[in-house]
């Protein structure tokens, strides 16, 4: 399976991966800027000037290390505006769980600690994604993509195929990324995931660091009898992970940097207080008011100067 099937199945529209290398060179000659919020220590974007097409639905993209909190933040975001969250971490649990010939494939992919190849993945994608642009207009459908994608090849196509108009990038200490996902539980019962996880970690001035508070994500009492760790959480695996993270997670990263999509915001604080901030700094990304509430908080600025107003709010 290519990977350009695997998307134009999908958006019929959608080029060639030549053709969408192309495009993505002639993005990248766009002005872009970071700047950071300059305002908490608690809290800071980075941000890329943003490329958005005239009234466009918000299409998406949650970036980010294992056990960052992309698919509680994706799934919540997604929920509040009204748009389908595909999460491709879901897909693949879903497959193993289902115990098919892939599921059995993947199972042993991940417990080595290893990132499943992109085939499968474009496959499972594939058809979360036709369940959606079958409703309707592609261009007019807005989604939130989480865990994906993963490559630079995977992210040029996104950004020249998909009309992406925001790819948001979460980032957390590496520590603290441990913690958590050593700390990760699911219940089997319901399959809420939850995190048992308890950090609190000074601020540290001479390194620039600010403290980091995360309360426990705890399970309610008909879940706790029903907790399971995931068979790839281990200490050995999550560092493992993490550094394989890290050397394919640049190139993605330059890739929406470059089309100016790229949006950066270090987490320090638990889901109560990052999340409005965050719905906040969303908001101006949704053109069509049918998928938008208002936000406490939100006055419908622009994206660059919505990005220094959520960081100010905190």
């Amino acid at each position: 399976m290519s990977l350009s099937w695997g998307i134009s199945r999908v958006f019929p529209l959608a080029a060639s991966l030549r053709c969408a290398s192309s495009q993505l060179q002639a993005a990248s000659q766009l002005q872009h800027q970071s700047f950071g919020c300059g305002v908490s220590p608690s809290c800071s974007f980075g941000t890329d000037s943003q490329q958005t097409g005239p009234n466009p639905p918000l299409r998406a993209v949650f970036l980010g290390p294992p056990g960052v909190g992309k698919g509680t933040y994706a799934s919540r975001i997604a929920s509040h505006f009204g748009l389908p969250h595909i999460a491709t971490g879901d897909l693949i649990r879903e497959e193993i769980k289902t115990k098919t010939d892939m599921g059995l494939q993947i199972q042993n992919i991940v417990s080595k600690g290893q990132l499943v190849p992109d085939p499968i993945i474009f496959d499972l994608l594939h058809r979360r994604l036709s369940q959606e642009s079958s409703s309707g207009n592609e261009d007019t459908v807005g989604f939130v993509l989480d865990g994906f994608p993963r490559t630079r090849e995977q992210a040029q196509a996104v950004v020249s195929t998909m009309r992406i108009n925001l790819a948001l990038n979460l980032v957390l200490r590496e520590e603290v990324l441990v913690e958590k996902c050593l700390g990760r539980r699911v219940c089997t019962h319901c399959g809420t995931n939850y995190n048992i996880a308890d950090i609190h970690l000074p601020a540290d001035p001479g390194a620039g660091r600010p403290a980091i508070v995360m309360p426990p994500l705890s399970p309610p009492p008909q879940c706790a009898p029903h907790l399971e760790v995931r068979a790839d959480d281990t200490e050995e695996v999550i560092r493992h992970r993490l550094q394989v993270y890290k050397d394919q997670a640049a190139p993605v990263e330059e890739v929406f940097r470059e089309a100016g999509l790229l949006h950066s915001y270090e987490l320090t604080q638990g889901i109560p207080q990052t999340l409005p901030r965050l719905l906040e700094f969303v908001q101006p990304f949704c053109g069509h008011a049918d998928h938008q509430r208002e936000t406490p908080g939100s006055d419908g600025m622009g994206g660059k100067k919505a990005s220094v107003a959520s960081a100010a709010a905190v």
